[in-house]
């Protein structure tokens, strides 16, 4: 409860709160599901990011993960993710390790979920001593998806980032909401593109991202 209070609080904070300059970016993935068995699937993603107006690579990354069903809604996971992102004098590797907990249900032509993440991630770039130390955050997302036709489902998202930092209040870094429709083909593939408003209150920016993917069940 104390986490879906928090993602709340995050929509009133991002409306009032005002960025001082606004970008815009472009985001490009694949991904495929594998069910193993009944109640255990491993996933894998990759995906690319541009910004300065789509001119820049920002970053790129893959993340392999694995999902179990604790119960038909309830899930747990855990997934690895290396990522080249753009500094000032290159690219440079980062290793985050991650594990979810997340509960879906659908209702009619609805369905519902919500996750919490808990990123740990070792930066390979280090201006200084604070570098050193990875970076812990805690991601929490709340989706609704409905089934407009059978192929088609479009669906909201809100997703708020907690850093982790000892002697540090429980806080929200950055808040992104997000507006998808995914289209569904034969044979399990499928197709997504969406908007995303992301607001990083540190840095006083804001982004705005479209994204495109590809994906296949197996």
């Amino acid at each position: 409860m104390k986490h879906c209070a928090c993602i709340l609080v995050s929509v009133f904070v991002a409306i009032f709160a005002s960025a001082q300059s606004h970008s815009f970016e472009v985001w490009t993935g694949v991904g495929a599901s594998v069910d193993v068995s009944k109640r255990f699937s491993v996933d894998f993603e990759a995906e690319t990011r541009f910004q300065q107006n789509s001119a820049l690579l920002k970053q790129g990354l893959a993340e392999v993960g694995a999902r179990y069903n604790i119960t038909k809604p309830l899930y747990v996971g855990l997934s690895y993710k290396f990522t080249e992102k753009y500094r000032k004098n290159g690219y440079f590797p980062m290793h985050t390790v991650a594990a979810v907990v997340g509960y879906k249900k659908k209702i009619d032509d609805f369905r519902f979920s919500i996750q919490t993440k808990l990123n740990v991630t070792k930066n390979m770039y280090v201006k200084n001593s604070e570098g050193l130390q990875p970076e812990i955050v805690d991601k929490n997302k709340i989706k609704v998806a409905y089934s407009l036709r059978k192929h088609v489902r479009p669906s909201l998202f809100v997703e708020t980032y907690h850093p982790i930092e000892a002697g540090s209040m429980y806080r929200i870094s950055t808040v992104k909401y997000g507006a998808n429709c995914g289209f569904e083909f034969k044979k399990k593939f499928g197709f997504d593109i969406g908007y995303i408003f992301r607001q990083d209150f540190d840095d006083k920016q804001s982004i705005s991202i479209v994204t495109l993917s590809l994906s296949k069940e197996f």
